[in-house]
């Protein structure tokens, strides 16, 4: 077993698929919390795309910084924390990521209403999650696009978790805060405004799925089955005759109210990937991202983190 065992929860009631016959492939995925970053997958799986394929899926929720050790001894099969595993690609670990869900984020800069555009930012205090965080990360990079320096023009305070970020920006002791798809309806709703889509400014992907090399080489026909069902997920989650049901799933999947599910849909759709891949331009910036992260300045081939041969070859198949 994992180290930290505890920290691991199987997420039965909100993402396990129907139940499958004894004899189909098993496939554990880790994955940090519930999002619908990867709602792909959780298409795939209450559709029943998985159990077609002959695959047993079980959704295992735990901390990104143990889906190395998990992804490296088996306890897991596939992550969508695929920016971990790219840091532990840089580091040496024998990984690939082998599909994309989300080619950009779903959060929001939401601000004070007499806030009309990044430039007003300039002098005003904006709450983010900690230093280094993605919250950190966007926040600087959406000002900087803008020419608004977040050393100098702004203060960038670190207050704590999406939740405190919303009681800050209520209680006026911050002017600004990234928000995701949630916090933004919640935000609305409290008389805050929505002054961009994160979506709409920045290339950097979000979500994928990952795995061991060897999974590759060894295990290559369930590996293709597995995507073949991811892939029918992607397909199905963003054709727009579905949009009613998706929107309902995600509802009850995450306990949505139905507001609240129809902007995390229209999120998710701006940033899904159509054929679960990323271009060139995407997987670079998550490369250069994640070195950055980790303080990693040596050069590496796109094709040691990536391989995305399987998901081209299984949409050749299904044809558009």
């Amino acid at each position: 077993m994992i180290k930290g065992a505890t920290t691991i929860i199987i997420m039965a009631i909100l993402l396990s698929g129907p139940v499958a016959e004894s004899s189909a492939a098993a496939a554990r995925v880790g994955v940090p919390s519930p999002s619908a970053s990867y709602f792909p997958l959780i298409v795939a799986s209450r559709k029943g795309f998985f159990i077609q394929e002959g695959i047993q899926t079980e959704f295992i929720m735990m901390r990104p910084s143990i889906v190395p050790a998990a992804l490296s001894n088996g306890e897991i099969q596939y992550t969508t924390a695929t920016g971990t595993a790219a840091g532990a690609i840089l580091r040496g670990f024998p990984f690939k990521i082998v599909a994309y869900f989300s080619t950009r984020l779903m959060d929001s800069f939401v601000v004070k209403p007499q806030i009309r555009s990044v430039a007003d930012l300039r002098g005003k205090i904006i709450g983010v999650d900690a230093p280094g965080a993605s919250t950190y990360v966007l926040t600087t990079l959406v000002l900087r696009k803008y020419q608004v320096d977040p050393e100098k023009d702004t203060k960038v305070l670190a207050v704590g978790d999406e939740d405190v970020r919303l009681q800050h920006l209520k209680q006026g002791q911050i002017d600004a805060a990234m928000l995701g798809p949630q916090g933004v309806v919640l935000a609305r709703r409290a008389g805050f405004k929505n002054l961009l889509d994160v979506a709409d400014e920045l290339d950097l992907p979000f979500v994928g799925m990952a795995t061991a090399t060897q999974a590759i080489e060894r295990q290559r026909g369930d590996l293709k089955k597995f995507l073949t069902a991811t892939v029918r997920g992607i397909r199905y989650s963003n054709e727009s005759r579905n949009r009613s049901e998706m929107i309902a799933l995600l509802s009850s999947w995450l306990r949505l109210d139905q507001e609240t599910a129809e902007h995390t849909y229209n999120v998710f759709i701006k940033g899904v990937s159509k054929d679960g891949t990323l271009g060139r331009a995407g997987m670079e910036a998550l490369v250069n991202e994640r070195k950055r992260q980790v303080k990693f300045t040596g050069e590496v081939p796109l094709d040691r983190i990536f391989d995305f041969s399987i998901v081209d070859e299984i949409n050749r198949e299904l044809g558009k």
